[in-house]
């Protein structure tokens, strides 16, 4: 199945020509850089630090510097590396059972498990990064797994960046933090605008998939929604959602840091109550299970719990 990159400004076909794509109908190019598509403005920058060092020692080698880097203790280092080496990060796509003549968008997924796991089932696997070092790195991943069903990487810093069109997509999924950083010109996007562009991108009948480890909450941060602070409850989500057009949402609860999706435990069912008494054992964390138990009955889960995964369908 072929893929179609679109122009950010008009939306009409861009074909390859050279180190770039070309808009048929404007002239737009979108400069191609380390196997990159770079769709905002200004220069794409040299091969950084990251994906120097993956193409030099390995994907996987990168990866374990980044976190070891972080100072994590040797339990933690072994979980994390094992959801990616082995991609057992990706394994949410059985709730949606995608398509597999369709084509995928991939938003934030920083070390590429999600995009390895989900090229193994879709024909296309497009992936949309707002970092710079980490589209990069993905790149390399990439190339190094010889995965040859994904037509792009394309790097930008939001929704106006988008260098795709109206119902190009049978699934988007949202595996990793988003910055309400302003993309263009003017304020900040929001969540809101977010959700809406992925249902324009959607055809009918298409899953959209929202999964991220909740250190950083929603998304986006309390912080970044500003006043509007009610839409980190879980009933105002739903609204959300529903706002834009979709339906069937539904929320379920992985193991925390999204190592395995093994024991997932739907949000809607008191089975979500008997799982947080299962996973936090230790006699301190008795708190975790009163305050998640509560989150559950007030509706404010995804403010509290340790990660969630959401999907919704375009009707």
């Amino acid at each position: 199945m072929s893929f179609t990159l679109h122009c950010t400004r008009c939306e009409a076909a861009a074909t390859a020509n050279g180190r770039s794509y070309k808009c048929a109908r404007c002239d737009r190019r979108l400069p191609v850089s380390h196997g990159v598509v770079w769709t905002s403005e200004g220069e794409p920058p040299p091969l950084l630090g990251l994906a120097r060092y993956a193409s030099e020692r390995g994907w996987l080698a990168a990866a374990e510097k980044q976190f070891e880097s972080r100072g994590l203790d040797a339990r933690k280092l072994m979980t994390r590396l094992n959801g990616v080496r082995t991609e057992r990060l990706g394994d949410w796509y059985f709730l949606v059972e995608p398509e597999q003549n369709g084509s995928a968008l991939l938003l934030g997924d920083p070390w590429g498990a999600h995009m390895t796991a989900l090229s193994r089932v879709m024909a296309n696997v497009v992936v949309f990064e707002q970092d710079p070092e980490v589209a990069q790195y993905l790149r390399v991943r990439a190339e190094q797994a010889s995965l040859r069903n994904l037509p792009a990487i394309v790097s930008g810093r939001g929704v106006n960046d988008f260098p795709f069109t109206r119902e190009q997509f049978s699934l988007v999924a949202l595996v990793g933090p988003w910055s309400s950083r302003a993309s263009g010109v003017g304020r900040a996007e929001t969540f809101q605008q977010l959700i809406h562009a992925a249902f324009r991108l959607l055809r009918k009948g298409g899953s959209l998939v929202i999964g991220i480890p909740n250190r950083l909450r929603l998304p986006f941060t309390l912080r970044n929604i500003g006043r509007d602070k009610i839409a980190s409850t879980l009933p105002a989500f739903r609204a959300g959602l529903a706002r834009s057009g979709f339906e069937n949402l539904q929320f379920y609860l992985p193991f925390p840091d999204f190592v395995d999706y093994n024991a997932l435990v739907s949000l809607d069912s008191r089975e979500a109550l008997r799982y947080f008494h299962v996973t936090y054992t230790h006699p301190r964390a008795r708190w975790k299970r009163v305050v998640l138990g509560a989150a559950i009955d007030s509706g404010l889960v995804p403010v509290v719990a340790p990660s969630y995964i959401a999907t919704a369908v375009k009707p």
